[in-house]
């Protein structure tokens, strides 16, 4: 294949953190024969906790033998023992034309080495990806868990029309300190509290949140909802800001835009892609102005909420999500692809090699949703989970107060 049929990609450059686009000699080139492999088995499920043994009555010890019946078996036994000998010696050895040497197993060549769909969260280490590995690990070794739809997923509604059993919500993973390391995070985090939990809407969100509570001299939602940080999001949420772009959203502006120097995924856009900071309830007192009964919010909880799942939405074709090989990801530059395989629907279905096809590490192959979601269904494994982060109780100086 010459240059001119090769195809550009691009590469996050590491010592730079930008894409950077490699085409001409440094292009890619399609790889007609090799698929994404599913064939690797799943982890295995936690062993369920063994049931406690009641304590029992100790057995009696069998008594010894004899020792007349002990002498009498010793003989018993040697004599046996001796018999098989002397039937083995007797035994003709079989005439060799009669044996049979097995063939020694034929080595067929694989062409393109396999690249499994479970060894994704390798190649996310070495993208500096940890925590998102760490995430996707535990989607694989969960037991078969998904919403069919957007609104299911909203609902955390699964595939058997029952809410999310208790072990799909990860609240350990993800802490809150971690995420605002990240400039965008933070910047969104900052709004949340200084601003955003001041609006007329976020106002009208309490005051329906607050209006059954308003016979009693306080609130405390640490004690209404214990350690359940679903139940305080149910009860007590009231205002939110979005953060960031999923891994999908990155390569599309990536690609349609061409921001070849923005876009760059990190360790958060594949452990959230797209996430909501969130603000509860945490501390109110409540008192009359007059006739008027009013709330005022002297403390809220920030935490982060989102799902970690693989619906895509109905009649959109399934998110692209890059192109993974042990050795990291890499996106193919949209113009040079289109023109090379001249059909769309084509455009990331197949793999690429960079350089020699047979060098595992080689061949990147495209991932999509819908890869994930044949794996599920292959396997009866993989669970959509949802995602909680610890919640931080802030301060509000001077306090939200709230006409009821």
């Amino acid at each position: 294949m010459s240059d001119g049929d090769k195809i550009p990609y691009l590469k996050v450059n590491k010592l730079l953190w930008r894409w950077t686009r490699y085409e001409g000699a440094e292009g890619c080139t399609v790889v007609r024969e090799a698929r994404l492999s599913m064939d690797k088995g799943p982890p295995c499920l936690p062993k369920p906790p063994e049931p406690k043994l009641t304590p029992s009555r100790s057995t009696p010890k069998p008594r010894p033998p004899e020792p007349l019946v002990k002498f009498l078996d010793d003989i018993e036994k040697m004599s046996g023992g001796f018999s098989r000998f002397k039937s083995w010696l007797n035994t003709r050895e079989p005439p060799k034309e009669l044996q049979l040497v097995p063939r020694p197993k034929q080595k067929i060549e694989q062409i393109v080495p396999p690249f499994d769909i479970q060894e994704i969260p390798g190649a996310m280490r070495k993208e500096f990806m940890p925590v998102s590995a760490k995430l996707m690990e535990r989607w694989f070794a969960g037991e078969l868990n998904y919403g069919p739809t957007d609104k299911d997923v909203a609902a955390e509604i699964n595939q058997k029309g029952e809410h999310y059993p208790p072990d799909m919500y990860d609240t350990t993973t993800i802490k809150l300190d971690w995420v605002l390391k990240y400039r965008r995070a933070k910047d969104q985090y900052d709004e949340l509290i200084t601003t955003q939990i001041r609006t007329s809407r976020a106002r009208q969100a309490l005051k329906e949140i607050l209006l059954p509570y308003a016979a009693r001299p306080c609130l405390d939602a640490r004690t209404e909802c214990g350690e359940n940080l679903s139940k305080l999001h149910r009860q007590f949420q009231f205002q939110y800001v979005k953060v960031g772009s999923s891994l999908s959203q990155k390569i599309g502006e990536l690609l349609y835009a061409d921001f070849h120097n923005n876009g760059v995924p990190d360790d958060l856009t594949g452990a959230l892609g797209s996430f909501g900071i969130y603000a509860a309830v945490g501390y109110a007192e409540f008192y009359r102005e007059g006739n008027t009964r009013v709330a005022e919010i002297s403390g809220i909880y920030v935490y982060i909420k989102d799902s970690y799942d693989f619906t895509d939405k109905p009649g959109e074709a399934s998110q692209y999500l890059g192109h993974w090989s042990k050795n990291g990801v890499i996106v193919l530059a949209y113009n040079g692809a289109m023109s090379y395989l001249n059909e769309p629907r084509l455009y990331f279905s197949y793999p690429v090699a960079l350089g020699n096809p047979k060098v595992r590490g080689n061949v990147y192959y495209p991932v999509h949703n819908k890869d994930f979601r044949e794996w599920a269904i292959r396997h009866q494994r993989g669970g959509d989970f949802v995602i909680y982060s610890d919640r931080k109780l802030v301060r509000i100086d001077p306090p939200i107060k709230v006409y009821l």
